[in-house]
């Protein structure tokens, strides 16, 4: 305990120095002016440090952090099937989810797609089975865009009925030593612009202060020469991921005996899944409190504690949460150590998991190059 202290001391006197440094350097560059704007690469990197070392510390190696949860392909470090994952649970909450494997030939595509669309109703999600933050996501309003839409993809793709809640949160879940316990609930603020009766659509969401290329994905699906009235409010997006533009906040207070308990009993009969998090939609706040939600997605090791980026938080605030699970992480996987797995080398799941983010930022940009 007193070393694992001593080494999230140094880190946090290091981050001291460098937000110092990135803070001054706010009046040189815009895009410094919080942590969550900034490159994924650039903000984890201390977590990585930190977490080498403290596996280090307390003898686990990296590969051996998937026993956190060896339900899945490697824990879901990074590697393996979203749909794979899905599976590994009661799918009563879950939205209904099928594959549309990479080889399968574009008219099979197709028909599968309608026969989804029969069962489910329209809009459709199309997103890749390797998927994160919302890259590669495609969305199917109706019949007359399943054939172009088939074409579109590559690789494994999941098919998802699309649910009309709008009310989204990220939550994240451990279970040490058998104590399941909720660590984060993050809502997820979509992009919305306030007509002004001048600007279209278009115009508005480039003056947005959230606004990047990557909103395209959505923006796709208006009239972006609309132009809104005077005080009307539009919704753009249906991603829940901030690299996409939603705005996370810290809502862990919000927290009640009837969702706390609803999240565990997802988890009870699943022994082999100790840490990650559920993104989650509702009809509304007051929903979700009462346990009643659907949802969209489990994520496994690699999950981030995405309420760590609320705007109000500094940098060494989320760096402290960060590194808390990481070191919960270590711990779990520690106290399963004997659970038997085939795991790959290191080095070969790090392969996997840059090529899998090679195929999903080549999806992302294919994806935008049709829509141009």
């Amino acid at each position: 305990m007193l070393r694992a202290w001593y080494l999230q001391s140094f880190c946090s006197l290091i981050l001291c120095v460098v937000s110092h440094k990135l803070e001054s350097a706010t009046l040189k560059k815009k895009w410094f002016t919080h942590h969550e704007f900034w490159h994924p690469r650039l903000f984890e990197l201390p977590f990585y440090i930190y977490l080498g070392l403290y596996c280090l510390i307390q003898r686990v190696s990296i590969p051996s952090l998937a026993k956190a949860n060896a339900a899945l392909n490697h824990g879901e470090i990074g590697i393996g099937s979203k749909f794979h994952t899905q599976q590994q649970f009661d799918q009563q909450l879950f939205l209904p989810t099928t594959v549309l494997a990479a080889d399968l030939p574009v008219a099979e595509k197709i028909s599968a797609i309608h026969s989804f669309a029969t069962l489910h109703h329209y809009p459709l999600i199309l997103k890749p089975d390797i998927g994160l933050v919302g890259k590669g996501l495609i969305k199917i309003i109706d019949e007359q865009s399943i054939e172009r839409s088939a074409h579109k993809i590559t690789g494994n793709y999941l098919l998802q009925k699309f649910t009309p809640y709008t009310f989204e949160c990220g939550i994240f879940y451990t279970r040490k030593l058998g104590r399941p316990k909720i660590t984060g609930i993050n809502q997820k603020h979509f992009p919305t612009v306030m007509g002004n009766g001048k600007d279209n659509l278009q115009q508005l969401a480039q003056q947005h202060y959230r606004y990047t290329h990557h909103w395209a994905t959505f923006l796709q699906y208006f009239d972006l020469t609309q132009v809104p009235a005077l005080g009307e409010k539009i919704c753009l997006s249906f991603i829940g991921s901030h690299t996409m533009g939603c705005k996370f906040t810290d809502d862990t207070h919000w927290l009640t005996a009837e969702l706390e308990a609803k999240i565990f009993s997802l988890f009870e009969n699943q022994p082999n899944f100790n840490f990650g998090r559920l993104d989650i939609k509702a009809e509304s706040k007051e929903a979700m409190l009462r346990g009643e939600f659907v949802v969209i997605e489990v994520n496994g090791v690699s999950s981030l504690p995405t309420h760590m980026f609320d705007p109000d938080y500094s940098l060494i605030e989320a760096y402290k949460i960060f590194f808390k699970h990481g070191k919960d992480l270590v711990e779990i996987a520690k106290e399963h150590r004997h659970v038997k797995m085939d795991l790959l080398s290191l080095g070969e799941i790090l392969k996997r998991v840059k090529n899998n983010q090679n195929q999903l930022d080549q999806l992302h940009m294919d994806l935008k190059s049709q829509q141009s």
